[in-house]
């Protein structure tokens, strides 16, 4: 991982807000492991229980997904590019949402439903 990787991953931290049970929200992307190994993840990293990022190799997002839990129980999750740059931020997710909001914009942007 180059200097520049490393700094854009250390930023991610900025957007941490709480602690969360990062092996429960896992298992709940896990469920429809189809979805989930659709998303070509190349790493999972957990931000000291405060954070989950995810490299992904998708149909449309080649990049990070980086997942975290807001005060009000909902989960924020940012598209983030290889450069850092945040692209699309979808906040008040719940829990039940949470993968359908991931593949809609990393796996089906663009496709006919």
């Amino acid at each position: 991982m180059s200097t520049k990787e490393k700094k854009i991953i250390m930023s991610f931290y900025d957007f941490c807000k709480m602690e969360f049970n990062v092996l429960e929200t896992i298992q709940l992307l896990k469920l429809n492991l189809n979805v989930f190994f659709s998303w070509g993840i190349s790493s999972l990293v957990n931000f000291n229980n405060k954070g989950i990022l995810l490299t992904v190799n998708s149909e449309y997002h080649k990049g990070y997904v980086f997942i975290i839990l807001d005060y009000s129980d909902t989960y924020t999750v940012n598209i983030i590019n290889f450069n850092g740059n945040v692209l699309d931020t979808y906040e008040m997710v719940y829990f039940d949402m949470l993968t359908e909001i991931i593949d809609n914009r990393i796996e089906k942007v663009g496709k006919r439903m």
